[in-house]
């Protein structure tokens, strides 16, 4: 994707344009959103000048070459604002009515960047100015698309243009039953889409081996909860993404059987499932029936991953498994392992390390996303195993 691809991709989504003269090199975005003084919302426009052959910023529109000129359009004081009520950018010149060029440097402080061409120093300052309104909370107010069921902008689809990609996915109800490493994982992942709502099952409280192989890490405050013992996984993962968006609930439940969860499903209906329990060794709920012969009765599509590997000669071996099922199929009964009829085989001693969790999550969601029509696919293989020793993907 060209850097002025990405700038237009970025206006689109937001919904201001982007002008270009390629004859005197002067690049232009307008109606930009923006916070005045007083945090009044408003529109304005930012423009910079470059060499129309290489297309690299110059000093002609600002002053310098890391500069630019915004005009507001109306009358305030020629600035633009952070949502704490500071301006944006060094002040340069300005009629302190409608116009001022103002110079923000690229990189860190002390060690200057250039930027490569003249859409990139527009995209950089036009992130920060519509950043500014959504920091304020006042996107309902002003032409920004909805960010859906994130707190900060979705800029993510812009950069890439892979909105129309995600569309099928948007309004989608998520359940994630099991938040152990694996599970753990697929709520990273999944949190980062524009689903709706993402249910979180999870009876378990946190230990401390589950920290060892999940994302991200616990703060002060946490480890004195799982020091406790009184810090549930779905509390926990639940506060870690609740910052970046909406539509995360917590269920602290154990499926203990078919109707049970039926009827959990009858109040909180979902359109996909994600699995990634351990299997029982012993006990009636020999392959953890309950949770998949549910999903099929009420008609939810839904993953299975698993982790099956072991210790050898100080090494590990094994696989990583992952198998879809569309809605009402019972064709896991003839392919996820029995636990308490294969509870001796490869998979039961309980080895995990995080990249093999993140290796089956990530195998799971590329399932899901394939499944709903995301990824272009030549295969509708029941189930996929990634080799560890030979380190390649089986599809049976």
């Amino acid at each position: 994707m060209s850097r002025k691809d990405r700038l237009a991709g970025f206006a689109g989504q937001i919904g201001f344009g982007v002008e270009t003269d390629d004859a005197s090199g002067v690049v232009r975005v307008v109606r930009v959103p923006c916070l005045l003084a007083g945090g009044v919302l408003g529109t304005c426009a930012v423009e910079t000048s470059c060499d129309p052959a290489t297309g690299k910023p110059d000093e002609r529109i600002g002053n310098a070459v890391h500069a630019v000129k915004v005009t507001i359009d109306g009358e305030c004081d020629g600035r633009v604002y952070y949502a704490d009520g500071t301006a944006i950018g060094n002040y340069l010149n300005g009629d302190e009515k409608t116009w001022s060029e103002i110079s923000i440097r690229k990189g860190a402080k002390g060690v200057p960047e250039e930027d490569e061409t003249a859409h990139d120093l527009l995209h950089r300052y036009a992130k920060g100015i519509v950043g500014a309104v959504w920091e304020a909370r006042h996107s309902g107010a002003v032409s920004i698309e909805d960010p859906g069921p994130f707190y900060i902008p979705n800029t993510f689809e812009a950069r890439a243009a892979i909105a129309p990609v995600q569309d099928p996915i948007r309004g989608q109800r998520i359940a994630i039953i099991g938040l152990g490493g694996t599970g753990s994982y697929i709520l990273d992942q999944i949190a980062k889409t524009p689903v709706a709502e993402i249910h979180l099952l999870d009876s378990d409280y946190l230990e401390w081996h589950n920290l060892m192989r999940a994302p991200g890490a616990p703060t002060a405050e946490e480890i004195e909860l799982v020091r406790a013992g009184c810090l549930r996984k779905v509390d926990y993962y639940h506060s870690k993404y609740a910052s970046l968006r909406e539509g995360i609930y917590p269920h602290p439940v154990c499926v203990e059987n078919t109707s049970m969860f039926v009827e959990f499903l009858s109040v909180y209906p979902i359109d996909y499932a994600f699995v990634c329990i351990d299997q029982l060794t012993e006990g009636e709920a020999s392959r953890q029936d309950a949770v998949y012969q549910a999903l099929s009765e009420t008609g939810v599509p839904f993953i299975d991953s698993g982790v099956s590997i072991m210790l050898q000669d100080c090494a590990v071996t094994g696989s990583v498994s992952i198998s879809g099922y569309a809605a009402g199929s019972e064709l896991w009964k003839n392919v996820i392992p029995n636990a308490r009829l294969e509870g001796g085989a490869l998979g039961y001693s309980n080895v995990q390390f995080p990249e093999v969790n993140a290796t089956a999550a990530g195998l799971a969601v590329m399932q899901w996303r394939r499944c709903t029509g995301q990824y272009v696919s030549e295969t509708d293989s029941l189930l996929h195993k990634l080799r560890l020793e030979k380190v390649r993907i089986f599809h049976g």
